[in-house]
């Protein structure tokens, strides 16, 4: 469970998962964007209007948000915009794709993601497309790129 006053540091744009709350039982971080942060106040002060309640993310009661009530959710809102396959985990694909598409390492990636290896994060996370690799290319291109020395 995360709570706002003891888990979310907006200086450092940091949240702290204790280990009892991650899949790999280790305490970790998560950080966010100063536009995140923007919506997170929001979202805080919005939902203080409406509910009392300790945690970050809350149900209309008040209450913890369980996981499965979160998917459930996520599912039935893809499929209101007719995305009949689509899951939580998407999310956390896209933005691994995301982070490397735009010159993050597979290293700190997989730091974030937290995998006990990077060979768990190129197993999951580098199923990159034809056009993907088109554009990293293009980044990339070692002619493109090419500095020429001036005399």
């Amino acid at each position: 469970m995360i709570r706002d006053e003891t888990d979310v540091n907006f200086n450092d744009r940091s949240i702290f998962l204790p280990a009892d709350n991650t899949k790999g039982k280790k305490d970790r971080y998560v950080f966010f964007s100063p536009q995140m942060a923007t919506e997170l106040k929001r979202w805080l002060q919005y939902r203080d209007r409406y509910k009392d309640s300790e945690y970050l993310f809350c149900t209309i009661r008040g209450t913890m948000l369980q996981v499965h009530s979160f998917e459930s959710n996520f599912t039935v809102y893809g499929e209101r915009i007719g995305k009949k396959d689509i899951h939580p985990h998407m999310i956390r694909n896209n933005f691994a794709k995301r982070f490397l598409m735009n010159g993050g390492d597979i290293y700190t990636l997989s730091k974030i993601l937290g995998h006990s290896s990077v060979q768990v994060t190129e197993e999951c996370y580098l199923d990159l497309e034809t056009e993907d690799l088109r554009k990293q290319y293009q980044r990339f291109s070692p002619l493109m790129n090419l500095k020429v020395k001036k005399k």
